[in-house]
């Protein structure tokens, strides 16, 4: 049974022969080393003829996709792997299956993972709370407390004046 999980999302297309620009979400970008399918938010499957990393991009040619219009529409799409097909841990999960996570601080809710960056000097949560407000939080053990998966919840420390 295929089981999809998110990896990215189309940007915008590279050159005319229809090769499209991905923004990955997980630092690690392996997963196209075990698969040679992806899905696309509308569902559609893809094979792919050719993967490169550029600068933290993916540029990616599919299947059937050979110029720029046929590229076009594509873009802005949700990129999806079958998760069955990587080589990855039972117990390891990616950065998209965060998304939705509730972050808190000194057991008060600060809102809600909505994206990821990742920064030269390491990856940054995007938390946006209920009035719409971003704060964008670092990773790491001196500024994460925790993270209970069961509860999809991560406990925050020493962030006190990033949310001023």
């Amino acid at each position: 049974m295929i089981e999809l999980v998110s990896i990215g999302k189309l940007t915008k297309t590279h050159a005319l022969k229809g090769a499209l620009k991905m923004r990955p979400f997980n630092v690690n970008t392996d997963f196209f080393n075990y698969t040679d399918t992806i899905f696309l938010k509308n569902k559609e499957e893809y094979k792919i003829k050719k993967f490169q990393l550029q600068n933290g991009i993916i540029i990616l040619t599919l299947e059937g996709i050979n110029s720029i219009e046929e590229a076009e529409p594509l873009r802005g799409l949700e990129v999806f792997v079958d998760k069955n097909t990587l080589a990855i841990d039972e117990d390891e999960i990616f950065l998209a299956e965060m998304i939705g996570f509730e972050a808190i601080l000194n057991d008060k809710r600060i809102g809600l993972v909505s994206d990821f960056a990742d920064y030269n000097a390491g990856l940054i949560y995007v938390v946006e709370n209920d009035k719409k407000e971003k704060y964008f939080l670092p990773d790491g053990d001196d500024f994460i407390e925790k993270i209970n998966y069961d509860l999809k919840k991560i406990f925050f420390k020493n962030i006190e004046e990033l949310l001023e």
